[in-house]
């Protein structure tokens, strides 16, 4: 099935698309392969979580390690996608869908050791989560993952008790 479809996207594309030399000159002309090619564009960050997300991701570690595989940082598109069934791949309605979650990601995920199913999606909410832009991030992202059958759940750190507490 997968290399049928597969196949059948490659020659999709390939039949739709001839080489375009201008698009491709535009690419590697682009700004960032400008300010990539002058060095120094990118740095690289010193660690890959704050030091309350290590702190979570330990006790997540401790309580559910022997059972599932838990990712941190995870893409939400590596985790759900627009329905292909219902909006053909780049179409406006698929583009609208895709890039509206393309830059997010799940603080952790939870996956069954034996096949990488996903039991859930954990995001951590700290202070930030009660601005407003994040408050209207976390109810879209809330109902993406509750279309997609995804279940997110929300923690918060319980400074006083020293508690990680799902809300």
């Amino acid at each position: 099935f997968f290399t049928v479809k597969f196949l059948l996207l490659i020659s999709y594309k390939n039949k739709s698309r001839k080489p375009n030399k201008a698009r491709a000159n535009r690419k590697e002309n682009s700004l960032s392969n400008q300010l990539i090619e002058k060095g120094g564009a990118y740095v690289s960050k010193d660690f890959m979580m704050t030091p309350t997300e290590q702190k979570v991701y330990k006790l997540l570690e401790r309580k559910y390690g022997e059972q599932y595989y838990i990712f941190a940082q995870v893409r939400v598109v590596d985790v759900l996608q627009p329905n292909v069934k219902k909006y053909f791949t780049w179409t406006k309605e698929y583009k609208a869908l895709f890039w509206q979650v393309s830059q997010w990601h799940f603080d952790y995920v939870l996956c069954y050791k034996n096949d990488f199913r996903i039991l859930c999606a954990l995001e951590l909410d700290d202070l930030s989560h009660d601005r407003s832009d994040r408050v209207r991030r976390d109810r879209v992202l809330n109902a993406v993952c509750a279309d997609a059958g995804v279940d997110l759940k929300r923690m918060r750190l319980n400074h006083k008790d020293k508690k990680v507490e799902v809300i």
